[in-house]
Protein backbone atom coordinates (compact mmCIF):
# COMPACT_ATOMS: atom_id res chain seq x y z
CA UNK A 1 0.00 0.00 0.00
CA UNK A 2 1.24 3.52 -1.18
CA UNK A 3 1.66 5.44 2.15
CA UNK A 4 3.08 9.06 2.89
CA UNK A 5 2.68 9.77 6.79
CA UNK A 6 3.39 13.51 6.46
CA UNK A 7 0.74 14.41 4.03
CA UNK A 8 0.30 17.59 5.58
CA UNK A 9 3.70 18.61 3.76
CA UNK A 10 7.11 20.58 5.25
CA UNK A 11 7.34 23.62 6.45
CA UNK A 12 8.95 25.92 2.89
CA UNK A 13 8.27 23.17 0.55
CA UNK A 14 7.90 23.59 -2.98
CA UNK A 15 6.10 20.84 -5.29
CA UNK A 16 4.42 20.88 -8.26
CA UNK A 17 2.57 18.02 -10.20
CA UNK A 18 1.06 17.88 -13.36
CA UNK A 19 -2.35 17.17 -14.27
CA UNK A 20 -2.31 13.32 -15.52
CA UNK A 21 -4.30 14.45 -18.48
CA UNK A 22 -1.76 17.56 -19.31
CA UNK A 23 0.69 14.73 -19.37
CA UNK A 24 -1.36 12.42 -21.18
CA UNK A 25 -1.53 15.33 -23.92
CA UNK A 26 2.41 16.11 -23.73
CA UNK A 27 3.44 12.95 -24.03
CA UNK A 28 1.65 12.68 -27.98
CA UNK A 29 3.84 16.25 -28.71
CA UNK A 30 6.35 15.62 -30.78
CA UNK A 31 8.84 17.83 -29.04
CA UNK A 32 8.23 16.55 -25.06
CA UNK A 33 7.13 12.76 -26.01
CA UNK A 34 10.94 11.78 -25.13
CA UNK A 35 11.92 13.46 -22.19
CA UNK A 36 8.91 15.24 -20.12
CA UNK A 37 9.55 16.45 -16.16
CA UNK A 38 5.75 15.43 -15.03
CA UNK A 39 6.59 16.60 -10.88
CA UNK A 40 9.12 18.88 -9.12
CA UNK A 41 9.21 19.60 -5.48
CA UNK A 42 12.04 20.84 -2.84
CA UNK A 43 11.86 19.42 0.80
CA UNK A 44 14.05 21.44 3.54
CA UNK A 45 14.93 19.43 6.16
CA UNK A 46 11.86 16.67 5.42
CA UNK A 47 11.51 14.87 9.27
CA UNK A 48 9.29 12.33 8.83
CA UNK A 49 9.45 11.94 5.13
CA UNK A 50 8.31 8.76 3.67
CA UNK A 51 7.21 7.17 0.95
CA UNK A 52 6.30 3.37 -0.09
CA UNK A 53 5.52 2.49 -3.67
CA UNK A 54 4.86 -0.92 -4.20
CA UNK A 55 4.71 -1.51 -7.80
CA UNK A 56 6.72 1.87 -8.80
CA UNK A 57 5.34 4.52 -10.71
CA UNK A 58 5.46 5.08 -14.68
CA UNK A 59 8.06 7.51 -14.11
CA UNK A 60 11.68 7.74 -13.15
CA UNK A 61 12.74 9.14 -10.15
CA UNK A 62 15.81 11.88 -9.13
CA UNK A 63 16.30 13.09 -5.43
CA UNK A 64 18.90 15.18 -4.94
CA UNK A 65 20.44 15.04 -1.12
CA UNK A 66 21.84 18.37 -0.35
CA UNK A 67 21.83 18.29 3.23
CA UNK A 68 20.79 15.44 5.71
CA UNK A 69 20.48 12.10 5.35
CA UNK A 70 18.08 9.45 4.30
CA UNK A 71 17.66 6.18 2.42
CA UNK A 72 16.13 4.09 0.05
CA UNK A 73 15.14 0.29 -0.17
CA UNK A 74 14.90 -0.65 -3.98
CA UNK A 75 16.16 -4.01 -5.67
CA UNK A 76 15.92 -6.08 -2.63
CA UNK A 77 18.43 -3.79 -0.75
CA UNK A 78 18.56 -0.76 1.55
CA UNK A 79 20.82 1.90 0.91
CA UNK A 80 21.86 5.15 2.61
CA UNK A 81 21.56 8.95 1.31
CA UNK A 82 23.52 11.56 2.27
CA UNK A 83 24.36 15.21 1.00
CA UNK A 84 25.95 15.11 -2.27
CA UNK A 85 24.20 11.77 -3.39
CA UNK A 86 21.74 11.35 -6.34
CA UNK A 87 19.05 8.62 -5.55
CA UNK A 88 17.29 7.66 -8.68
CA UNK A 89 14.35 5.28 -9.64
CA UNK A 90 13.61 4.06 -12.58
CA UNK A 91 10.25 3.27 -13.98
CA UNK A 92 7.95 0.54 -12.77
CA UNK A 93 10.78 -0.30 -9.39
CA UNK A 94 8.83 -0.72 -6.31
CA UNK A 95 10.79 1.03 -3.69
CA UNK A 96 10.67 2.87 -0.36
CA UNK A 97 12.34 5.57 0.78
CA UNK A 98 12.79 8.53 3.50
CA UNK A 99 14.48 10.92 5.57
CA UNK A 100 16.88 10.04 8.56
CA UNK A 101 14.97 10.17 11.68
CA UNK A 102 18.05 12.14 13.54
CA UNK A 103 19.14 14.14 10.76
CA UNK A 104 16.43 14.18 8.14
CA UNK A 105 17.34 15.06 4.65
CA UNK A 106 16.59 18.50 2.58
CA UNK A 107 15.81 17.03 -1.16
CA UNK A 108 15.15 18.37 -4.71
CA UNK A 109 13.76 16.23 -6.82
CA UNK A 110 11.91 15.66 -10.15
CA UNK A 111 9.74 12.86 -11.78
CA UNK A 112 10.66 12.31 -15.65
CA UNK A 113 8.62 10.18 -18.10
CA UNK A 114 9.53 10.10 -22.05
CA UNK A 115 11.00 7.21 -24.49
CA UNK A 116 14.30 8.98 -24.07
CA UNK A 117 14.48 8.06 -20.02
CA UNK A 118 15.90 4.95 -20.09
CA UNK A 119 18.61 6.19 -22.39
CA UNK A 120 19.80 8.67 -19.46
CA UNK A 121 19.72 5.83 -16.59
CA UNK A 122 21.67 3.92 -18.80
CA UNK A 123 24.19 6.65 -19.55
CA UNK A 124 24.34 7.25 -15.20
CA UNK A 125 24.44 3.97 -14.76
CA UNK A 126 22.26 3.21 -12.14
CA UNK A 127 19.73 0.22 -11.61
CA UNK A 128 16.84 -0.69 -9.21
CA UNK A 129 20.32 -3.09 -7.43
CA UNK A 130 22.47 0.31 -7.44
CA UNK A 131 20.09 3.17 -7.00
CA UNK A 132 22.63 5.98 -6.09
CA UNK A 133 25.62 7.48 -7.02
CA UNK A 134 27.35 10.08 -5.87
CA UNK A 135 27.68 14.01 -7.57
CA UNK A 136 29.06 16.39 -4.87
CA UNK A 137 27.33 18.95 -3.45
CA UNK A 138 27.36 21.66 -6.51
CA UNK A 139 25.80 24.66 -7.18
CA UNK A 140 24.76 24.25 -10.84
CA UNK A 141 22.74 20.91 -10.34
CA UNK A 142 20.74 23.62 -7.65
CA UNK A 143 20.67 26.06 -10.03
CA UNK A 144 19.10 23.54 -12.86
CA UNK A 145 17.14 21.85 -9.98
CA UNK A 146 15.53 24.85 -9.17
CA UNK A 147 15.05 26.22 -12.94
CA UNK A 148 12.86 22.99 -13.72
CA UNK A 149 11.14 23.72 -10.40
CA UNK A 150 10.65 27.29 -11.41
CA UNK A 151 9.32 26.89 -15.05
CA UNK A 152 6.67 24.22 -13.69
CA UNK A 153 5.31 26.21 -11.21
CA UNK A 154 4.34 29.19 -13.58
CA UNK A 155 1.83 26.92 -15.83
CA UNK A 156 2.06 24.21 -17.90
CA UNK A 157 0.93 25.98 -21.27
CA UNK A 158 3.01 23.38 -24.43
CA UNK A 159 5.55 26.17 -24.63
CA UNK A 160 6.91 25.91 -21.18
CA UNK A 161 6.57 22.46 -21.06
CA UNK A 162 9.03 22.55 -23.86
CA UNK A 163 11.04 24.64 -21.94
CA UNK A 164 10.85 22.89 -18.88
CA UNK A 165 11.91 19.60 -20.94
CA UNK A 166 14.64 21.24 -22.26
CA UNK A 167 15.90 22.45 -19.37
CA UNK A 168 15.53 18.72 -17.61
CA UNK A 169 17.69 17.42 -20.53
CA UNK A 170 20.63 20.23 -19.73
CA UNK A 171 20.23 18.80 -15.67
CA UNK A 172 20.25 15.06 -17.03
CA UNK A 173 23.76 16.20 -18.94
CA UNK A 174 25.37 17.47 -16.33
CA UNK A 175 24.72 15.18 -13.92
CA UNK A 176 26.01 12.21 -16.82
CA UNK A 177 29.26 14.16 -17.07
CA UNK A 178 29.51 14.80 -13.57
CA UNK A 179 29.13 10.89 -13.11
CA UNK A 180 30.90 10.06 -16.17
CA UNK A 181 33.84 12.26 -15.84
CA UNK A 182 33.99 10.97 -12.02
CA UNK A 183 33.56 14.14 -10.29
CA UNK A 184 33.61 14.15 -6.15
CA UNK A 185 32.88 17.10 -5.07
CA UNK A 186 36.23 18.74 -5.05
CA UNK A 187 36.52 21.77 -7.98
CA UNK A 188 39.06 24.05 -7.62
CA UNK A 189 38.36 26.97 -5.62
CA UNK A 190 37.66 29.44 -8.51
CA UNK A 191 35.46 26.94 -9.98
CA UNK A 192 33.34 26.42 -6.31
CA UNK A 193 33.21 31.02 -6.15
CA UNK A 194 32.27 30.53 -10.02
CA UNK A 195 28.99 27.90 -9.27
CA UNK A 196 28.09 30.35 -5.86
CA UNK A 197 28.41 33.31 -8.93
CA UNK A 198 25.91 31.32 -10.89
CA UNK A 199 23.44 31.09 -7.99
CA UNK A 200 23.48 34.23 -7.27
CA UNK A 201 22.46 35.24 -10.60
CA UNK A 202 19.22 32.64 -10.48
CA UNK A 203 18.07 34.25 -7.29
CA UNK A 204 18.36 37.61 -7.17
CA UNK A 205 15.01 38.54 -5.83
CA UNK A 206 15.71 36.40 -2.53
CA UNK A 207 18.00 36.81 0.63
CA UNK A 208 21.54 36.04 -0.36
CA UNK A 209 23.61 35.15 2.93
CA UNK A 210 27.10 34.75 2.91
CA UNK A 211 26.62 31.73 4.72
CA UNK A 212 24.00 29.86 2.60
CA UNK A 213 26.53 31.07 -0.47
CA UNK A 214 29.88 29.32 1.70
CA UNK A 215 28.01 26.47 2.30
CA UNK A 216 27.11 25.87 -1.17
CA UNK A 217 30.58 26.18 -1.95
CA UNK A 218 31.72 23.69 1.12
CA UNK A 219 33.81 26.87 2.57
CA UNK A 220 33.76 28.31 5.98
CA UNK A 221 32.01 31.90 5.62
CA UNK A 222 35.13 33.83 6.47
CA UNK A 223 37.63 31.89 3.93
CA UNK A 224 34.66 32.22 1.67
CA UNK A 225 34.78 35.68 1.58
CA UNK A 226 38.35 35.79 1.62
CA UNK A 227 38.33 34.11 -1.33
CA UNK A 228 35.65 35.65 -3.36
CA UNK A 229 37.19 38.94 -2.70
CA UNK A 230 40.51 37.50 -4.29
CA UNK A 231 39.07 36.14 -7.43
CA UNK A 232 36.43 38.92 -8.16
CA UNK A 233 37.64 41.97 -6.29
CA UNK A 234 34.40 42.48 -4.25
CA UNK A 235 33.16 40.79 -1.08
CA UNK A 236 29.80 38.57 -1.84
CA UNK A 237 27.44 41.50 -0.58
CA UNK A 238 28.85 44.11 -3.05
CA UNK A 239 28.85 41.78 -5.92
CA UNK A 240 25.30 40.79 -5.44
CA UNK A 241 24.38 44.35 -5.00
CA UNK A 242 26.16 45.12 -8.42
CA UNK A 243 24.59 42.08 -10.23
CA UNK A 244 20.89 43.37 -8.93
CA UNK A 245 21.86 46.65 -10.28
CA UNK A 246 23.19 45.49 -13.48
CA UNK A 247 19.42 43.48 -13.77
CA UNK A 248 18.42 46.64 -12.57
CA UNK A 249 19.21 48.83 -15.29
CA UNK A 250 18.36 46.05 -17.99
CA UNK A 251 14.90 46.53 -16.83
CA UNK A 252 14.89 50.15 -16.95
CA UNK A 253 16.45 50.17 -20.87
CA UNK A 254 13.90 47.27 -21.68
CA UNK A 255 11.14 47.96 -19.94
CA UNK A 256 8.49 50.35 -18.57
CA UNK A 257 8.01 48.74 -15.30
CA UNK A 258 7.53 51.05 -12.44
CA UNK A 259 10.47 51.65 -10.45
CA UNK A 260 8.46 49.91 -7.13
CA UNK A 261 7.92 47.06 -9.49
CA UNK A 262 11.80 46.71 -10.69
CA UNK A 263 13.10 47.04 -7.32
CA UNK A 264 10.17 44.50 -5.37
CA UNK A 265 11.41 41.80 -8.09
CA UNK A 266 14.95 42.14 -6.97
CA UNK A 267 13.98 41.87 -3.42
CA UNK A 268 13.84 45.31 -2.27
CA UNK A 269 10.68 45.83 -0.13
CA UNK A 270 11.43 49.98 0.02
CA UNK A 271 11.57 51.19 -3.54
CA UNK A 272 13.60 54.33 -1.94
CA UNK A 273 16.02 52.10 -0.48
CA UNK A 274 15.92 50.64 -3.84
CA UNK A 275 16.91 54.22 -4.87
CA UNK A 276 20.03 55.02 -2.61
CA UNK A 277 21.26 51.91 -3.33
CA UNK A 278 20.90 52.27 -7.20
CA UNK A 279 22.72 55.58 -7.01
CA UNK A 280 25.42 54.87 -5.04
CA UNK A 281 26.20 52.09 -7.61
CA UNK A 282 25.38 53.89 -10.84
CA UNK A 283 26.02 57.84 -9.91
CA UNK A 284 22.20 58.50 -10.87
CA UNK A 285 19.00 57.80 -9.75
CA UNK A 286 16.87 54.73 -11.51
CA UNK A 287 14.93 58.00 -12.84
CA UNK A 288 17.69 59.61 -14.09
CA UNK A 289 19.33 56.38 -15.61
CA UNK A 290 15.86 55.92 -17.49
CA UNK A 291 15.78 59.33 -18.92
CA UNK A 292 19.88 58.80 -19.75
CA UNK A 293 20.11 58.30 -23.68
CA UNK A 294 21.83 55.11 -24.24
CA UNK A 295 23.59 53.80 -27.50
Amino acid sequence: MDRQPKPEGFPGQRIVELPRTVVASAMQHVLLRHLLPTDAGYFPKASGHFMERSVGVDQAIFIYCTQGQGWCESGGQRHAVQAGDLLVVPPATPHAYGAHEEDPWTISWIHAAGANVAFFLGELGVTPEHPVIYLGEDAQLLTLLEEVLAILEHGYTPARLLFASQALAHLLGVMIWRRQERWRGDPDPKQRINQTIAYMKQHLEEPLHVSTLASLANFSPSHYTALFKQFTGYTPTDYVIRLRMHWARQLLDTTSLPIKRIAASLGYDDPFYFSRVFKAVNEASPTEYRLTRKG
